[in-house]
């Protein structure tokens, strides 16, 4: 009996591995049709593909059930779930719930058309996760040859953004990049995939491994600068400020992310070096509206990150040196280092805060005060910054406050946003009056929208997925390494979507990663009990 369960354990696990061949080797590169209809051709195949690996998994662990007549299956299965596990759980509940309560059931089964965030959908994701969190292979390859399509992904991006494609996509223009569409669409896949080699490079003791994550973050990182979308610049943030806490237990550590900063540095310059090139042209804005230069153009323009690479590089000498003479150990000034990342993000924070007065999207307007007070400056956020989001985040937030104590805890049905903001004359003739004709299917913040569709039940549950399994993943990610990719990975999607949106090109990879970072940890805790056994 014991080895018909491995077998059925093998078929489950082998049915688990092709879907993650086909998701992140043949799915980011399918789109027949090119750019026309990318939306619905790559869902379809998400679908598809995820539905036939659900029922596959599903029958061979029934079958299994029944040939067995294991009784206990249940209880014994409830008993293994982790915190993590029943966040997911937890949010499958909510997003039927919110189904059952939408007015809008049709758009809240299959979603919109152009998005499909239904709970058909949502279904999937939560499917995904449970599948590759028991059957994935715990081997470090698999996620070799994810990094190794990945590449191919970013590098026809880098070469449609300097005027060269290699492949004839239909509806070719500027806004629309490699094989995934628009830039928002592909900055939402570099969001979760980006992070992979670049804290394999940080984290790796092989050599041969660092060489390979090193070429990866290169790559990835002339992607992200050249690619057009500026949310990029916030998972440049959250994972080299990841990075460089962690790196403060050891001088090894350390090392490797200041190496990493200076690769940020040099492929910044071999971006800039690339444009003098014969043949290649970087063809999306060098200026915002107001004549500023935009940010890729200050790091790929100028000599900004020369200065900044030979900063780094005497740190780095400096450090080496101190070290090799044992005066250099990172780990007993724990508290120094502290108090100078304090300070950094203070920096940071003051420095955002001053380009967003300066840039207009902070705003400060006189309010009349009382009697005894006089009038204060009230400050509010543009509603034209990032593209219009903050219309659609006031939008956002007051269709929330408009829903009764029901749908404000179960929402009004998955991908049913415009359903129901449209439905509402003021948020409606604000939308209208921002977006003209064009009709607003999400906030542009995943947060926001989830707090609508799916009400504060499913906002909860969802978040809860990430957050547990960031803790949990970083808290085991010292004797199991690979959930160090994970962990940041998840960190990275969320910090992003904080100005975007759930996709087909983006939520199914990061439930993929949450998965692939479940059966690690479960791996490790096995281990544990078999040692102490």
């Amino acid at each position: 009996m014991d080895e018909q369960v491995l077998n059925k354990g093998k078929l489950s696990r082998s049915i688990v591995m092709i879907y993650f061949l086909v998701m992140t080797v043949v799915y980011p590169f399918y789109a027949p049709g090119g750019y026309m209809h990318i939306g619905e051709v790559k869902y379809e195949f998400f679908r598809t593909a995820g539905l036939i690996m659900a029922v596959a998994v599903t029958v061979v662990t029934l079958i299994s059930l029944a040939s067995h007549r294991d009784k206990e299956w249940f209880i014994r299965s409830c008993g293994q779930m982790s915190v993590t596990d029943w966040f997911a759980y937890g949010y499958l509940v909510a997003v039927m719930l919110s189904y059952l309560f939408s007015a809008y059931k049709e758009d809240a089964l299959w979603g919109v058309d152009g998005w499909y965030m239904g709970v058909m959908t949502q279904i999937i994701f939560v499917l995904v996760y449970f599948v590759f969190s028991r059957y994935f292979h715990c081997d470090l390859r698999w996620l070799g040859i994810w990094m190794l399509s990945t590449a191919g992904v970013f590098m026809l991006g880098v070469c449609n953004r300097y005027s060269i494609y290699p492949i004839a996509m239909e509806g070719q223009t500027e806004v629309f990049i490699s094989t995934l569409g628009n830039i928002n669409w592909f900055c939402g896949y570099w969001s979760v995939t980006a992070a992979i080699g670049i804290v394999l490079y940080w984290c790796s003791d092989k050599r041969t491994v660092r060489v390979l994550a090193g070429i990866y973050s290169v790559i990835a990182t002339i992607t992200g600068v050249t690619q057009g979308s500026s949310s990029v610049y916030l998972v440049f943030i959250v994972i080299f400020l990841a990075l460089f806490i962690l790196s403060l237990n050891s001088n090894e550590k350390l090392y490797r992310f200041l190496e990493l900063c200076m690769m940020f540095a040099v492929s910044c310059q071999i971006a800039r070096f690339m444009q003098y090139l014969p043949g290649l042209e970087y063809n999306y804005m060098w200026h915002d509206e107001s004549g500023k230069l935009v940010v890729a153009m200050v790091l790929i323009a100028s000599n900004t990150t020369i200065w900044a690479f030979l900063v780094l590089l005497v740190c780095y000498v400096l450090f080496r040196i101190l070290d090799r003479y044992g005066l250099f150990h990172i780990e007993r000034h724990k508290w120094l280092w502290g108090i100078m990342t304090a300070a950094v993000t203070m920096v940071v924070v003051v420095a955002v805060i001053y380009l967003l007065i300066d840039n207009e999207i902070l705003c400060f307007r006189d309010v009349p005060g009382t009697m005894e007070y006089d009038s204060y400056l009230e400050p509010f956020f543009d509603e034209d910054w990032g593209n219009g989001r903050g219309a659609t985040w006031n939008c956002g937030i007051g269709a929330y406050g408009r829903l009764d104590v029901l749908h404000k805890i179960v929402g009004v049905g998955p991908d049913c946003f415009a359903d129901y903001v449209y439905s509402v004359p003021e948020l409606a003739d604000r939308l209208a009056a921002n977006f003209g004709n064009l009709r607003l299917t999400n906030a542009h913040s995943e947060q926001i929208t989830l707090l609508v569709n799916v009400g504060v039940l499913g906002w909860v549950c969802y978040m809860g997925i990430f957050v547990s399994a960031f803790v949990r993943y970083m808290k085991r990610a010292g004797r199991q390494q690979v959930l160090y990719l994970c962990s940041i990975g998840i960190l990275a999607y969320t910090v992003h979507n904080m100005v975007s949106f759930q996709q087909v090109l983006s939520t199914p990879f990061v439930f993929i990663l949450l998965g692939i970072g479940e059966r690690f940890y479960r791996c490790t805790t096995d281990e544990k009990r078999l040692h102490r056994q």
